[in-house]
């Protein structure tokens, strides 16, 4: 007999196509884009939902799987393998985090200007808005949006 817990957290799990759009606006006016096509596991548990994948050479973080815990206006990224990294999003409060990669740690923190999603367990969409701060100075003015569609089967 398996773990019952186990098989009911296995049985609600998706596999998902993703798609990632992330913008980034610096203050000397400069503007950078990345989107890229990936697929991974997508389920909710206990009223959160959950997203995980494994980012690619495009995202320039090969090697590290992404995991986004979604519930109320509140959305934890998780970053694990050769680079690490927790990002709390919640409108108008600023959160505070290490960014750990094989070149040292950096403090980063978010300010969250817009969290936006249309979840349900077949997929549907997160927008996130932030302002991007390296040891207290603004960076960039950041875009997210992901876009989670069930994976049609083979």
């Amino acid at each position: 007999m398996g773990n019952s817990d186990e098989d009911e957290r296995m049985a609600g799990k998706k596999n998902v196509l993703i798609r990632v759009v992330g913008t980034q606006k610096f203050s000397e006016g400069e503007t950078d884009r990345l989107e890229f096509v990936t697929t991974g596991a997508f389920y909710e548990r206990q009223g959160a939902f959950y997203l995980l994948y494994r980012e690619s050479e495009v995202s320039g973080m090969a090697g590290v799987t992404t995991s986004l815990r979604i519930e109320g206006k509140h959305i934890t990224l998780n970053r694990m393998g050769k680079a690490e990294l927790k990002q709390e999003f919640q409108p108008g409060i600023l959160h505070r985090g290490r960014y750990v990669t094989s070149f040292g740690t950096l403090w980063l923190s978010v300010l969250t200007t817009e969290l936006e999603y249309d979840l349900t367990v077949m997929g549907g969409r997160i927008s996130l808005e932030y302002d991007l701060f390296a040891d207290d100075a603004l960076v960039s003015h950041n875009g997210l949006e992901i876009i989670i569609k069930e994976e049609p089967p083979r």
